[in-house]
């Protein structure tokens, strides 16, 4: 790094942008340092679908073709009404350039961007959850709940969630609340009996929602996995897992006879986990010598699917600008190049989430006119095929 001097960096966090981050700049010669209160490599939540933007960081990790290897190539997204009507369907090969996506079991990625973090030289400190961070003289200096203390780091990156801790404490404003709507989510074999090489979601009305995703398989695995959404809304939740089983089954059985197979597997609520979405918005992303990435700066609705490659753009958007520029100047450019995507796809998800989960069904004969006549404009069509692949904005390599 000629004419820029090492820094020494605490990345806070081990889900997607932290680790990515810390093995980009550990690689352009910064000392690393990673703090994650998991005691261990845990990774929780269902399948996600890997983005040709977010594949453009894993080739730049180097872990690409290991990470492909585990996942289920995604050609089109496909959504039908109850009635098994075409209402939406998108290709990535629309854009051409073999573009695909890639249902992917979310541990795949962690074991693989630790593995990378290991190579980079990036020390980790399992079980430390950060307590407090304070900018002093010689830099920040971190202290854990239990007490531990470590000091002199020029740059901390926030990197731990949706949830952060470190966010308000360290004076960022912005919006933080969590949505009504959520789902129930299982990954269990698929058995041939739902499509592959697509993500298919069926929909009756806004508060009916299901989606299959391929999710490749786990690193030993050999049988191809299939992740389960059902929509529901979280006040509901107590009372729906109050009720024996084979009603929820029943539930999606009476849209998606072909589930069940899938829903065989399931034999106990512990199966079926619950997932919460949370809306985060940030005014600016960094200060001095710190700086907000992944969904700690920008968690938003899942519905286009792009936390996780959302997360890894950022981290490679940082360590580009901190290889470029001295560090402040660095921190208030990642800022600016991130702010038009990351305004995009947030007001985007926000804008779209109504239409799929929410009370308001009056919406439904709006959606269907409004989503059937959309994608046979071709200009149109290409637009959301491109929001779809994650590549608004996006800055090739």
């Amino acid at each position: 790094m000629p004419g820029f001097k090492k820094l020494k960096v605490a990345v806070v966090g081990c889900g997607t942008g932290g680790p990515a981050a810390a093995t980009l700049l550990a690689r352009h010669g910064h000392e690393v340092v990673l703090f994650e209160r998991a005691s261990e490599c845990r990774a929780v939540g269902a399948g996600f679908l890997l983005q040709p933007s977010g594949m453009a960081t894993l080739c730049e990790l180097g872990i690409y073709e290991q990470v492909r290897a585990c996942g289920a190539r995604v050609e089109r997204l496909h959504v039908v009404d109850e009635h098994e009507n075409d209402f939406l369907d998108l290709y990535y090969a629309e854009l051409g350039d073999d573009l695909f996506g890639l249902g992917l079991h979310r541990p795949v990625l962690l074991h693989y961007l630790i593995e990378a973090m290991d190579t980079a030289g990036v020390e980790v400190r399992w079980g430390w959850e950060v307590g407090e961070a304070v900018r002093e003289s010689k830099g920040w200096r971190v202290e854990s709940e239990s007490g531990e203390i470590e000091d002199g780091f020029d740059l901390l990156i926030v990197a731990d969630g949706a949830r952060s801790t470190l966010r308000a404490k360290l004076g960022f404003r912005g919006t933080d609340r969590g949505y009504p709507w959520g789902a129930h989510w299982f990954i269990g074999k698929n058995g041939g009996t739902l499509p592959e090489g697509e993500l298919f979601q069926m929909v009756k009305g806004t508060k009916r929602l299901l989606g299959f995703l391929p999710t490749g398989r786990e690193i030993d695995g050999v049988d191809p996995l299939v992740s389960l959404f059902w929509s529901i809304k979280l006040s509901d939740d107590d009372v729906i897992r109050s009720r024996p089983l084979d009603e929820w089954k029943r539930s999606i059985l009476e849209l998606c006879p072909r589930a069940d197979f899938l829903l065989s597997q399931i034999d106990d609520w512990s199966q079926v986990l619950t997932a919460r979405y949370g809306d985060v918005g940030m005014n600016h992303w960094h200060d001095e010598g710190v700086v907000v990435i992944g969904d700690a700066g920008h968690a938003m609705s899942p519905q286009l699917g792009q936390g996780v490659n959302l997360a890894l753009a950022d981290a490679s958007c940082l360590a580009r600008n901190l290889a470029e520029y001295p560090l402040n100047q660095a921190l208030v450019r990642y800022s600016k190049d991130r702010r038009w995507p990351l305004a995009y796809y947030r007001l985007a998800s926000s804008q779209l989430t109504p239409w799929f989960q929410s009370d308001m069904e009056w919406l439904t004969p709006f959606r269907s006119v409004f989503f059937r006549a959309t994608q046979r404009l071709p200009p149109a069509r290409k637009f959301m095929t491109k929001t779809m692949a994650g590549l608004v904005g996006f800055r090739r390599l």
